[in-house]
């Protein structure tokens, strides 16, 4: 199995700090929550919310195995309405996460109950529809950020949200769900395989760029990765999933290829992601 160069750096600056972390698994995410759609007296009942939300996602365990990650990242959910179910209010609106590797999801049907004494406990027995939310996406997240540090890290979290998208469609709160089974399904499928093998070479091929300085490997890793997101192109051309890749890359790709010795990767980048043509046209190779 191949493991990442990046992984020892990593662990150089986890182990600086062994003596003060009970938990090799670190998570800083930022919460928001957005409630100036509501009345005044119907945002009271979710004050605090924002709050129990970070402490639940920062001082979880989101692993057993605890890969040695420090993960930062966003969070936003933007509550646009509610209704009545009985004794229950039931918000809906929209749900934002992004993390550092561009694993950004926008989820514009999203639906939860709350009520200010409610327990957020991680392990739990039944579906929870707005824990399980954070659940699923969370877990969305970590696969494809472990993804970045090991080939197919990430598999023990997608399957963990895939779980939990089957429970969704089988609640009461089954709005969405639907979709986002779909979601991880096409992001493991066999022509999504591609792409988690690129996001390893990408991060692996940075290294030789950034800290090597090794025109060598680094335009092995850059042929190796440029081969991959084309390969999934040509099987899925309007790949979210790609496309939510070349969204958070395009900039940095350039970086990758600088030691390329002639244009063929960027003419292909050029041909696939043409929404940013222009970026890959501009770049000047060191040849």
């Amino acid at each position: 199995m191949i493991i990442s160069c990046r992984i020892h750096i990593l662990l150089l600056t986890l182990l600086l700090g062994m003596f003060t972390l009970t938990n090799a698994q670190v998570l800083n995410f930022q919460v928001k929550l957005h409630t100036e759609r509501l009345q005044p007296r119907d945002r009271e009942d979710l004050q605090g919310l924002e709050q129990k939300l970070t402490d639940y996602i920062n001082n979880s365990t989101w692993s057993d195995h605890n890969q040695d990650i420090i993960l930062e990242g966003n969070l936003q959910i933007i509550v646009e309405t509610f209704s009545t179910r009985g004794s229950d209010k039931i918000y809906r609106g929209q749900f934002l996460i992004s993390s550092p590797s561009g694993e950004n999801f926008r989820d514009k049907a999203c639906e939860f109950t709350y009520f200010p004494s409610q327990a957020f406990e991680f392990y739990r027995t039944s579906f929870e529809p707005l824990l399980s939310l954070v659940d699923y996406y969370m877990n969305m997240v970590l696969g494809g950020e472990m993804d970045t540090f090991e080939l197919f890290a990430g598999t023990p979290f997608y399957n963990k949200a895939q779980d939990i998208a089957n429970q969704g469609q089988l609640s009461n709160y089954q709005l969405g769900w639907t979709k986002r089974l779909e979601q991880v399904i096409r992001t493991t499928d066999a022509d999504h395989v591609a792409l988690r093998e690129a996001k390893f070479y990408y991060y692996e091929g940075l290294y030789f760029v950034e800290k090597k300085q090794n025109p060598v490997y680094a335009r092995k890793f850059a042929k190796g990765v440029v081969k991959r997101l084309e390969k999934v192109y040509n099987k899925r051309p309007n790949s979210a999933a790609l496309k939510r890749f070349l969204d958070s890359h395009f900039q940095a790709l350039p970086k990758l290829l600088q030691f390329d010795k002639n244009r063929d990767n960027l003419n292909v980048l050029i041909r696939i992601d043409a929404r940013h043509r222009d970026t890959y046209r501009k770049v000047k190779l060191g040849f």
